[in-house]
């Protein structure tokens, strides 16, 4: 099953983060996403602030609905930074990847 289709589980408190060999491979999954200082990032780039806004409602309540929210930052109104992290793990876990997929799969700034 591809990422995108998959639905977010509820984090066991104490559950581990995934493998580095994993992250690797799941980063190959999410097309223009990085890894920056442990964190699952990519930048999105909009016309203007109305599209950018737009895009983070999208997000808001995508991630609302899967139980696991981004870090989220809007910078000279056009630029949206999206993070994911999963803080209680102390690391990246496989629902970071499943919501990068289902924005990727949204396809914006392509």
């Amino acid at each position: 099953m591809e990422l995108a289709q998959k639905k977010c589980s509820t984090y066991k408190p104490g559950s581990p983060p995934i493998t580095r060999k994993d992250t690797v491979e799941l980063l190959r999954e999410v097309p223009g996403w990085s890894l920056e200082n442990g964190h699952l990032t990519r930048t999105f780039e909009f016309d203007d602030s109305s599209l950018s806004i737009e895009f983070l409602n999208d997000v808001l309540t995508m991630a609302t609905d899967e139980g696991h929210l981004p870090d989220l930052a809007m910078r000279e109104g056009k630029f949206v930074d999206v993070g994911f992290y999963t803080y209680p793990a102390g690391g990246l876990t496989l629902n970071d990847f499943i919501m990068a997929a289902k924005i990727n799969e949204r396809r914006y700034n392509e």
